[in-house]
């Protein structure tokens, strides 16, 4: 038996689009064995809303089937979802992440991690989420122009939590890209550039200060935050309980809050607090960084 355990992830942080990536201990599983038939099983969290039709997971191991050009005769596939879908915490690049483990290991491993995450960026568009959820921590991460994934991993500082609100409402690709601007200005870019440089100078040092004052972004953020009900009323909770930094989780409908372990519990009870008055159906959770990320496991 194949058990592949893939980590949830918040991408984007801040001044971080599109570059910028953790894992999360939230996980989805995926439990794979040879079979004579394709026999697909699909539960866990809003198991209701997924399909074997155009499946991800099950396009995923299509694709690393037709890439390494052998097949299977058959399988049994349980997903076992962990990852909410929509909220912006990388449910495309579990599954992603976790079809093409799942393939490689019933194969019995053509493929390096290397070679996976070339695939799964392929699938995704850019790395930013699935690299952290293939291999855990915190990624700064891009794509050269020859294709090429450049990242570096940074291990996060022992204290740090993130205090998320998930509500249950979803924020769609589309509606969450189509909200962007077409162009930003010389200033817009040269304060990204400057923020995440440092942001990312803070999360390597630990320094929470640092991470703060640089938490701060122009090009998506000011944008995408219409599409969150209660983010200025959230970001105020979080920031006057404890919080050192706080964001978008990702495009949304997910925030979160980064704070040291002794505040955590005070910023989740604020922020379910502000859903509760604001009648906002959702659920703050305490989730640590995942620093091993994907794990596959063979019974």
């Amino acid at each position: 038996m194949i058990r592949v355990i893939v980590p949830a992830t918040t991408a984007n942080l801040g001044p971080g689009f599109d570059s910028l990536g953790m894992a999360l201990s939230q996980y989805s599983v995926f439990e794979c064995e040879s079979a004579d038939e394709i026999k697909i099983e699909i539960e866990g969290l809003e198991s209701e809303k997924l399909t074997i039709e155009n499946n991800l997971v099950i396009d995923c191991m299509n694709r690393l089937f037709e890439y390494i050009d052998r097949y299977p005769k058959g399988y049994r596939l349980k997903i076992i979802n962990g990852v909410p879908l929509a909220r912006g915490m990388g449910s495309s690049a579990a599954a992603i992440v976790g079809g093409l483990m799942s393939a490689n290991a019933l194969m019995d491993f053509p493929l390096s991690n290397e070679k996976i995450l070339k695939l799964a960026t392929e699938i995704e568009g850019h790395p930013d989420n699935v690299a952290p959820a293939l291999l855990g921590q915190l990624i700064v991460s891009t794509q050269t122009k020859e294709g090429e994934i450049v990242y570096q991993t940074i291990k996060p500082f022992e204290e740090l939590e993130c205090v998320l609100f998930i509500p249950e409402y979803e924020v769609s690709t589309s509606d969450s890209r189509g909200v962007l601007p077409k162009q930003i200005s010389m200033a817009d870019a040269v304060h990204n550039s400057s923020h995440l440089a440092l942001l990312v100078m803070g999360f390597a040092s630990g320094n929470k200060d640092l991470i703060a004052k640089t938490m701060d972004d122009k090009i998506h953020e000011p944008y995408r935050k219409i599409l969150i009900k209660q983010f200025d009323d959230f970001k105020n909770a979080a920031l006057n309980s404890g919080a050192f930094a706080f964001s978008l989780s990702g495009a949304g409908s997910t925030i979160i809050a980064y704070s040291s372990k002794e505040d955590s519990e005070n910023i989740c009870e604020s922020l379910q607090r502000v859903a509760d008055q604001s009648n906002l159906a959702g659920k703050a959770v305490i989730l640590k960084p995942c620093t091993n990320g994907a794990i596959c496991e063979i019974s």
